[in-house]
């Protein structure tokens, strides 16, 4: 928590120590190891959707669902047909598995949005 990566040692290939900042205090750290794990992405990239009508959590990540407006279909945003998936929606578990399945979902409400908007009004059936 609070620390900022600044530098990593490699020797033949391999990871050897990594070096970090403590912030705000500012005071480095080495520490000889192997392995790096690092948790990116904790924070959504969202600024971009300002002005859009897409309905943000306080934190920033995009409402879906029935928290986005109490119409919506699951993983819609507040603008109808517009959807999220992924790390950038709200209230989900931040795994890449996830978000495939969550766009797999997507795909297929596509597919009933646009099967219905084909059929003629008053038309019963697929």
């Amino acid at each position: 928590m609070n620390a900022e990566v600044n530098g990593l040692e490699v020797q033949d290939g391999l990871l050897e120590a990594i070096r970090w900042r403590l912030n705000p205090s500012g005071v480095e750290n080495r520490r000889t190891l192997r392995h790096l794990f690092l948790f990116i992405g904790a924070g959504p990239n969202t600024d971009w959707l300002a002005g859009s009508g897409v309905a943000l959590d306080p934190k920033g990540f995009v409402l879906t669902g029935a928290e986005a407006a109490g119409d919506r279909r699951p993983l819609e945003t507040s603008r109808r047909g517009v959807f999220a998936i992924g790390d950038v929606r709200s209230g989900s578990v931040k795994r890449v598995a996830a978000a495939v399945g969550e766009g797999a979902q997507v795909v297929a409400t596509l597919h009933g949005v646009l099967t219905a908007a084909a059929r003629p009004i008053g038309a019963v059936g697929a």
